[in-house]
């Protein structure tokens, strides 16, 4: 239960980092396109992290 929830948390903060990014980028300022970049870079390594801590699928026999 523990993993399923550093799951769902590292997958939320990492959308949520990742939308603010696109949305700041839209700005027509050089600093803002960088800033937001560099967010919505971060974002989705977050997400893609995320699998990581994913429940790893135990095989039963009958």
């Amino acid at each position: 239960m523990e993993e399923m929830l550093k799951t769902i948390l590292t997958f939320s903060t990492g959308l949520i980092m990742f939308m603010a990014g696109v949305y700041i980028s839209t700005y027509l300022s050089t600093f803002a396109v960088a800033v937001g970049t560099a967010l919505a870079v971060a974002g989705g390594g977050m997400m893609g992290s995320s699998a990581f801590f994913l429940p790893k699928t135990t095989r039963k026999s009958n």
